[in-house]
């Protein structure tokens, strides 16, 4: 089920665009749902589908309409009401439980709160720019053996290892110009844009983090 689907019966008429996932939300009569809303909608519609897949399945076993019209003029009305009716029973109509569709909605919810976490806090963990990261060197196993006259035994032979490379800080600032209409050039110190993207988007990631429920969060910790 599509975001597309979700956003037609949430808001129907309204104008929008989507590209690889990411809503442009052009219209100014309607808002446009959050994404914990499309979630929902789309649990909502995939359950929907379940259910009335009995209709489909009907319809493949009926007759065609030349066939049943040729046991009704053969057999009679009563021998085709037996036949349409022993379809109709071995497929049977299902409706759409309320419990079993807030279930689902839930469910898509807790998954999608779930999946956002995990990625702000991935997010979060990354080093800062304007910091840097330092350089992280580890004692690990070579793959070969050695006598230890200590031990009397075979140990591993080690080796420090750099596991995590170091990066240099970006500058704080940069020199940027700009240019009037008459082309005067003026240049002015701004803060490194990497640091103001950087910033932006772990300010972004901590606010998912602080608005994710507690039972969600008990459940990435259980991972």
């Amino acid at each position: 089920m599509s975001i597309a689907k979700a956003l037609l019966e949430l808001t129907p008429g309204a104008k929008w665009v989507i590209r690889d996932d990411v809503i442009d939300w052009m219209d100014t009569e309607q808002t446009q749902p959050t994404q914990e809303e499309i979630v929902q909608e789309i649990a909502e519609l995939e359950y929907t589908e379940e259910v009335e897949e009995y209709k489909k399945v009907r319809e493949l076993a009926y007759p065609s309409s030349g066939e049943q019209f040729d046991k009704i003029f053969h057999d009679g009305l009563d021998a085709w009401k037996a036949e349409i009716q022993a379809i109709k029973d071995a497929h049977p109509k299902a409706v759409i439980d309320n419990d079993t569709l807030n279930s689902r909605k839930s469910q898509a919810l807790f998954d999608y709160q779930l999946q956002e976490y995990t990625k702000a806090q991935a997010r979060l963990t990354q080093y800062q720019v304007a910091l840097g990261r330092e350089e992280v060197i580890e004692s690990q196993a070579t793959g070969e053996q050695g006598w230890n006259e200590e031990t009397m035994q075979m140990d591993d032979v080690m080796a420090d290892v750099v596991t995590v490379t170091a990066i240099d800080p970006v500058d704080a600032t940069i020199e940027q110009t700009t240019y009037d209409d008459e082309g005067v050039a003026t240049t002015a110190t701004v803060e490194n844009p990497l640091i103001t993207q950087d910033s932006a988007e772990r300010a972004e990631a901590q606010a998912i983090v602080d608005a994710t429920p507690s039972a969600v969060v008990d459940a990435y910790n259980a991972l």
